[in-house]
């Protein structure tokens, strides 16, 4: 077991102190995360992991004056001398920076005279920061090195898919990407019209237990609606996920079975089954199961967990071989595996049920922002871009779900299936936050040639839903500003 030190800021940046429990250790590839301990101790931040190995940080860090965003160092190892943490926080993502910059010169990027002056003064200003370690003069050149650094990962992003669109245009014309938002109820009247702008294809989720409330009692009305809306505007549809394990989406009665595999299994089978059966002439494309890789609530291990998602693709393949099968993967950086009890990384659980042999058509990715636990902490472009083309290695096309929570006392509905917003947040969410984040992260997933979907995570606040206030509709069936945003990038880039 082996012990880093690194010292703080003097001062401390506010709210810094409580962010510092979520710390982690990353290796690896895929920059699986692995538990600390972590504790402050004269003016030092002490991080103690098992393995004595080096690594990488991983911290939330107050970037600008109202973002905090997970950050990572370089490659750290264990030494008696502390390290500067707002220096190594600084080498981390200014080494992003450049190498990302690098990388995607190599394959075409072209970026302006101004770009590549502000990197030159970046990397001079962090070799200040380097070179006069310890001072205040240190410490000031790395805090300021660090919000250089991203503001320009920001830029470089958004120069990559600006480039990218226009090359993808060239070759292809507009796109034919699926745009949905999910929803159980269909839109209607006035909103039906805004959803048919907005978006290309449909996407229709319902939850077990709402479906399915007394075993082998089936409430059909609602699913053969929102399946006739979509058939009926000429959308592709997408079904899903049929399986969830988070928190509210199972019917009562399945609980009592918490923990019995072969019967949960059987369960599942037989309502995944029944759906496909009555809807398979209409729907071709089907979300298996969501949130496999990350979510216990039923007493399942992580091993059991990938059991039984393999169980339920080889009863969708055998009744229907012909169908779209899709595995969706939730916390896609694995926040989660900095709980012991967690062995299995997002990528790793990908790649396992692909290995088994089973056709599954894509892997759906879900960007849920700055909720937990279902959600994954904030991060910024540079570092989503990174995690979708890090899936595209699966050799799979992938699916994107975006969330991100808009402003709000309480929202009920997502607390009924246990989630709420995280702990990084400084001042909470806004509408403007929300919509150019929407704007942002859509485009960049729309961007990529081997996403082949992108979905807004609800549609409507009145849905079952796990992000509070995150639908495009507000409970007062109001439009919220994203939509404006959506609706520009479906203009703009598809058919």
């Amino acid at each position: 077991m082996g012990s880093i030190a690194l010292i703080l800021p003097n001062p401390v940046p506010p709210g810094l102190e409580p962010l510092l429990r979520l710390a982690c250790f990353a290796g690896g590839y895929d920059l699986t995360p692995s538990p600390i301990s972590a504790r402050v101790e004269d003016g030092q931040l002490i991080v103690t992991r098992g393995p004595n190995e080096s690594g990488y940080l991983l911290l939330p860090w107050p970037v600008g004056e109202s973002e905090t965003v997970v950050t990572m160092t370089a490659t750290l190892r264990e030494r008696a001398q502390p390290y500067s943490l707002a220096v190594e926080l600084a080498r981390g993502k200014v080494n992003q920076v450049r190498t990302q910059t690098a990388e995607w010169k190599e394959i075409g990027l072209q970026t302006p005279p101004d770009f590549d002056d502000e990197l030159h003064e970046l990397t001079r200003l962090f070799g200040v920061a380097v070179m006069n370690q310890p001072s205040a003069e240190s410490e000031s050149a790395a805090n300021e090195a660090m919000s250089r650094s991203y503001r320009l990962a920001d830029r470089l992003v958004r120069l990559y898919v600006e480039q990218m669109f226009a090359t993808r245009h060239h070759e292809e014309g507009k796109l034919e990407t699926w745009f949905a938002a999910r929803y159980s109820v269909r839109p209607m009247g006035t909103l039906a019209g805004e959803y048919l702008r907005a978006f290309n294809a449909a996407r229709v989720g319902f939850r077990w237990r709402d479906v399915e409330p007394a075993e082998s009692e089936y409430r059909w009305e609602p699913v053969d609606q929102a399946v006739e809306a979509a058939w009926t505007a000429g959308l592709p549809l997408t079904f899903g996920p049929v399986i969830d394990l988070s928190p509210g989406q199972l019917p009562d009665w399945a609980s009592g079975w918490r923990g019995d595999l072969p019967t949960l299994a059987a369960f599942m089978c037989d309502y995944l089954e029944t759906l496909i059966g009555r809807y398979r002439d209409r729907v071709r494309r089907w979300v298996v199961c969501g949130g496999f890789n990350h979510s216990d609530g039923l007493g399942l291990s992580d091993d059991d967990r990938l059991r039984l998602a393999a169980r339920l693709f080889e009863a969708a393949l055998q009744l229907a071989p012909d169908l779209d099968l899709v595995l969706s993967i939730a916390q896609p950086w694995g926040d989660y595996l900095v709980n012991d009890d967690q062995t299995i990384s997002p990528l790793a659980f990908a790649d396992d049920l692909i290995r088994t042999g089973l056709r599954i058509s894509a892997i759906e990715i879900e960007l849920r922002y700055g909720t937990t636990p279902r959600g994954s902490l904030p991060r910024d472009l540079l570092d989503t871009s990174r995690v979708l083309d890090l899936f595209g290695v699966l050799g799979v096309p992938l699916e994107v779900v975006l969330s991100h929570p808009g402003p709000g006392d309480r929202d009920p509905i997502a607390q009924e299936h246990g989630e709420e917003l995280a702990t990084t947040w400084r001042g909470g969410p806004t509408f403007a936050g929300q919509a150019e984040w929407a704007e942002s992260f859509a485009a960049l997933a729309l961007s990529k040639p081997h996403v082949r979907s992108v979905t807004w995570d609800h549609w409507s606040d009145s849905d079952p839903h796990t992000t509070p206030f995150g639908g495009i509709v507000n409970s007062s069936q109001q439009l919220n500003p994203l939509l404006i945003h959506l609706k520009a990038l479906r203009t703009a880039h598809l058919r």
